[in-house]
């Protein structure tokens, strides 16, 4: 087997906590690598090829084991939450973060639009008429991702997170905003939002499952940010959030593909479940360090697959024999089988490279 051969069955291993020749570590920080190379924000937004070739100068010379993305584009983002999205350069500053414009961007009554004119049809319209366009904006990210997976491949680096299946409850969230959403849409009208929730998760499981094949995919997100316990509780998650979690999880095990649960924030009260519903060695959780990830091995045992949880502080302001070191307590604490190291969610744009470098090799330096 070639590099990349190699590499990914390394994170395959990991997934089913079965023995590796070192612990795999794959990151994702794409403000950060554009940082760290000097690349203005804007320019690593619409140069598709610089995006790709900048990513790469970072993560080669690490010599990482896998990705969880080979470019990025801001405006996936307008069209995952419903929500207009702030840009380098768009509403930014050339070099300035990108981020969301969140606000009452839905209306209650357009739930009735949904049923009547099928989910995937009034996201087309509406992303169109009241998310600055984004899906025609991203074009150039679509035709731009086939050759940048083929540098990737060329350099030995596999990615093991494809695209990102989203919930009904997070397409929501952010289209109607936190507080329409969760007194006038989930407390108020319930049974409006089950009919709307399976609508949209019967539509979603036709489209991802045509994703998979398109795109032969490795592995895919299965987000979870306004889900987690800090928000709702676990009836609420029950009710609403874990049967798409349950479906999307069910369409990435027939299709061979990894499922890579992001969750962000504390998700240590809902672990419980993930445990109890999902077969042993087949997803990979992955928490940033909100999460208290010894107790999270605790509660999912010691067959379940946990990738992170560098702290984004500790990549930022501390030393690298600081990095190393709690890399290298990790992995004793809850491995050395079923782990992938990475920082906790993103690298932050402003880590030091020094850090990040400390973390790939603290990993790949623990005796196996």
């Amino acid at each position: 087997m070639g590099k990349l051969e190699d590499n990914l069955e390394r994170i395959k291993k990991a997934m089913r906590c079965e023995p590796v020749d070192r612990i795999p570590v794959a990151p994702c920080g794409n403000a950060y690598f554009a940082k760290s190379e000097g690349v203005p924000l804007k320019d690593y937004c619409e140069n598709f090829e610089l995006a790709c070739d900048t990513n790469l100068k970072q993560l080669a010379p690490l010599d990482v084991d896998a990705t969880q993305s080979v470019i990025f584009s801001p405006w996936l983002l307008g069209a995952q939450w419903l929500s207009k999205t702030a840009v380098p350069g768009y509403g930014l500053g050339d070099d300035e973060m990108w981020q969301m414009k969140e606000c009452e961007n839905m209306q209650h009554e357009e739930y009735e639009d949904i049923l009547k004119m099928g989910w995937k049809a009034w996201q087309a319209k509406f992303v169109k008429e009241k998310c600055d366009d984004n899906f025609a904006k991203l074009q150039p990210f679509f035709e731009a991702t086939g050759p940048a997976y083929e540098k990737f491949h060329k350099a030995g680096i596999p990615c093991i997170c494809d695209f990102l299946m989203i919930v009904p409850f997070e397409y929501f969230c952010g289209g109607r905003s936190l507080e329409a959403f969760f007194i006038d849409d989930i407390m108020e009208d319930p049974d409006l939002m089950h009919e709307v929730f399976d609508m949209v998760l019967k539509e979603e499981l036709e489209v991802y499952r045509q994703q998979m094949i398109d795109t032969h995919a490795t592995g895919v997100w299965i987000g979870g940010w306004r889900t987690g316990p800090g928000l709702i509780s676990p009836p609420m998650f029950e009710e609403f959030v874990w049967p798409s979690f349950k479906a999307y999880y069910d369409l990435c095990v027939e299709m061979d593909v990894i499922p890579m649960f992001h969750l962000d924030a504390d998700w240590g009260l809902f672990l419980p479940k993930f445990k109890e519903e999902l077969e042993d060695k087949t997803y990979i959780v992955c928490l940033d360090s909100t999460t208290d990830i010894r107790k999270a091995r605790e509660t999912l045992g010691p067959d379940v697959c946990i990738l992170g949880d560098v702290p984004c502080g500790l990549l930022t302001f501390g030393k690298p024999e600081e990095v190393e070191e709690y890399v290298t307590n990790l992995i004793h604490d809850i491995g050395p089988q079923g782990v992938i190291i990475a920082s906790g969610c993103d690298i932050p744009s402003d880590a030091k490279k020094e850090n990040v470098a400390a973390m790939v090799r603290a990993a790949h330096n623990y005796p196996v």
